[in-house]
């Protein structure tokens, strides 16, 4: 037994002494692994760091930038404070950074170029003693700018000896949905930015850029888009609708969806046209924005659509409230006035009618009852019976009750249109799907009929002590 605790003390102490070995090895391996690289010119902080000599150039300025980056961010909670250092330390130069060796050498380093085409002399590793000096962006006046029929229209920083080429490799490459691309302009201005040269150019002569070229990859804009409707409802195959531009038919959709159910509404059916107001708040695509400047589409949202509507409206002010909530549904919910009684008939020009990408259509299903709500003594629905006026269907419902107003509502089921059907003047029609409402008669209390009395003592005694005035 002793010799056994013996031998595993042995073993132990073996084990401790290996293990302090290791540590004091891979202790002596980084610290022999250690070197000092110094930063300078225009980055978030400049001086001298540890590096290690393992490690390249992109990696050692990603590591500095975001240790300052979150350092200087967490020195403020001020929302605006916040935003506007953001701001001012979100970018560095990732070209033309120069990179100095002790022994006087150097090259000049393309970080960007080098995330795009993994090049790894763009990425060398580092040195001891090495220094490296980011130039000053300026957006204003050193860039290239890329444009048209590539995969990313973009803005970068120039360096000395940028060809076309390498535009073309930051705008991710010509965009293979455009054919027939043979032309390429370069739009060079003059100094005084009075003037302007147009040079024609192609990617085989890849010619050698200037600070501030703007170039445009020229091409017709291909209209192959995702062009669709969504259909649903009492159709046999609802869903999305594969459509062309301009050019196909309500009918040709009815027919691609399977054609209508026997128990389809089409009396209440609806076409929907995609609105304004969601093509411009999802859009993912923003052509018009760049880095440098923030253009104003203001101008195509819908606040601005209804200012312009009331700009020279002639209307009394009480009347702007329901402009602007009319206004506000016509951009949410545009209906399209279509007959879909007659889109399956070929003579009808129902059936002509061309439908958009966006639309929505809906087929409801024939419900063959009527809603009887409000100030009646059974509300619910009732059974639609053809050619009937509203007092047959006040009497399925029990009658209306003691409260009720003397005015009775036909509130149609597709556009809730209000028709009073007590009033002799409109001609109404109740159908299938269609809302009667009974409204209440407000309960006037003896102190409302008071004021009411008092304010208009009031208004004639003031008025007769203007009078006696005058006189």
């Amino acid at each position: 037994m002793k010799f056994k605790i013996i031998f595993l003390s042995i073993l132990l102490s073996v084990t401790f002494f290996a293990q302090d070995m290791s540590n004091m090895q891979n202790a002596s391996m980084l610290a022999l692994n250690k070197i000092s690289v110094t930063v300078g010119g225009d980055f978030i902080t400049n001086g001298t760091f540890p590096a290690s000599a393992i490690e390249r150039v992109d990696e050692f300025v990603t590591r500095i930038y975001n240790k300052y980056k979150i350092a200087l961010l967490s020195t403020t909670k001020d929302a605006y404070s916040l935003k506007l250092l953001k701001d001012e330390i979100d970018e560095y130069a990732e070209r033309g950074i120069l990179l100095k060796h002790m022994d006087g050498s150097g090259q000049i380093i393309d970080l960007q170029k080098f995330r795009l085409t993994a090049d790894y002399n763009e990425n060398p590793y580092l040195l001891n003693g090495d220094v490296l000096i980011f130039p000053q962006l300026d957006w204003h006046r050193n860039f290239i700018e890329v444009e048209g029929a590539v995969n990313k229209p973009t803005q970068f920083q120039y360096v000395e000896g940028d060809k076309l080429k390498c535009a073309i490799l930051f705008a991710r490459g010509i965009n293979p949905a455009y054919e027939n691309i043979d032309r390429i302009e370069i739009t060079r201005l003059s100094y005084d930015g009075m003037n302007d040269e147009i040079i024609a150019t192609t990617l085989e002569e890849n010619p050698e850029l200037k600070r501030g070229d703007r170039i445009r990859v020229v091409s017709n804009e291909t209209q192959k888009r995702d062009y669709k409707v969504l259909i649903g409802g009492e159709v046999n195959k609802p869903g999305y609708i594969y459509i062309t531009k301009n050019n196909t038919t309500i009918k040709e959709v009815i027919e691609k969806a399977g054609g209508f159910k026997a128990n389809a509404d089409l009396l209440n059916s609806e076409l929907i046209r995609g609105s304004i107001q969601n093509k411009t708040r999802n859009r993912k695509e923003q052509p018009y924005q760049d880095r440098r400047r923030t253009f104003n589409l203001e101008a195509f949202s819908v606040e601005t659509d209804i200012l312009m509507m009331n700009r020279m409206a002639n209307i009394e002010p009480e009347d702007s409230a329901s402009l602007k909530y009319d206004n506000q549904l016509r951009l949410a919910k545009s209906l399209v006035t279509v007959n879909f009684n007659e889109v399956l008939n070929d003579s009808s020009d129902n059936s002509k009618f061309i439908v958009k990408d966006g639309d929505i259509i809906y087929i409801p299903e024939i419900t063959g009852l009527v809603n009887v709500y409000g100030q009646v003594m059974n509300p619910g629905f009732i059974e639609f019976t053809e050619g009937m006026d509203y007092s047959y269907y006040l009497n399925k419902a029990g009658g209306i009750g003691n409260a009720a107003k003397s005015e009775v509502y036909l509130i149609k089921g597709k556009t809730r249109a209000y028709i009073d059907m007590t009033d002799a003047d409109y001609q109404y029609t109740i159908e299938s799907g269609d809302l009667i409402w009974v409204p209440k008669e407000l309960p006037r209390t003896f102190d409302f009929y008071l004021t009411r009395t008092a304010r208009i003592a009031a208004i004639v005694a003031a008025a007769a002590t203007v009078y006696l005035a005058f006189k």
